[in-house]
């Protein structure tokens, strides 16, 4: 099902006005391209990589040090993940942690988002799986502050949103590019603002922690 359109709709589908509009979608999708089928990622901010996995009930057993396009190498006997188990990769993004999950979407859950920015931090998650469930959620201090639709990421993070809009013809055909990649863009741009660095190229090909949240079994 498509996505609904918000604000003013446009009728032509010129994307001139917004120069590499999907450029940090596909910097994503380069280094993990089943990104369409599912991705989940969350920033915290104030925290080290080991307290940001305990927050989010990661099992520090066989932490691995690799990098995205890696992430699922190199398990062995009982360190092999189960189909229930979240798969995670955190690493220092300045003053922030970043942590990206590329099996589940614990890292943005409503209890999840509170233990990362408990004591006056924050913390935002966004994620999505298939061709839908695009979604942010926001904390700060404990609480959830915001929780919507992707599409709606500029309403919290507007002091970010100078220059920024999101798609409306969500209608276009495929060979002009796709609104869902602009989105997920834009949003990732906001973000970039928010936590000071924007998601880049030297912090997808440097290896971070990954770690699993085991279900109980």
């Amino acid at each position: 099902m498509p996505l609904p359109a918000t604000g003013e709709r446009h009728t032509t589908f010129d994307r001139m006005d917004m120069p590499n509009p999907t450029h940090l979608y596909d910097l994503l999708e380069s280094r993990w391209e089943n990104i369409a089928d599912g991705f989940a990622a969350v920033w915290a901010e104030g925290l080290t990589v080991e307290e940001t996995a305990r927050r989010l009930g990661a099992d520090p057993a066989g932490a691995t040090e690799l990098t995205l396009e890696d992430i699922g190498l190199g398990f062995e006997g009982d360190e092999m993940p189960g189909d229930e188990d979240g798969i995670i990769l955190v690493g220092p993004c300045d003053a922030w942690t970043l942590a990206v999950q590329v099996q589940w979407m614990d890292v943005t859950e409503e209890p999840r988002l509170s233990e990362l920015s408990r004591d006056g931090g924050r913390a935002i998650a966004i994620g999505w799986h298939g061709d839908g469930a695009h979604r942010v959620e926001y904390a700060i201090d404990g609480r959830l502050t915001f929780s919507a639709p992707l599409e709606e990421i500029l309403d919290p993070l507007h002091e970010y949103a100078e220059g920024l809009r999101m798609p409306t013809d969500w209608d276009v055909p495929v060979d002009v590019g796709s609104p869902t990649e602009e989105m997920i863009t834009t949003a990732l741009t906001a973000i970039g603002r928010l936590t000071g660095r924007e998601l880049d190229e030297e912090w997808l090909e440097t290896p971070h922690v990954r770690y699993l949240i085991r279900r109980t079994r």
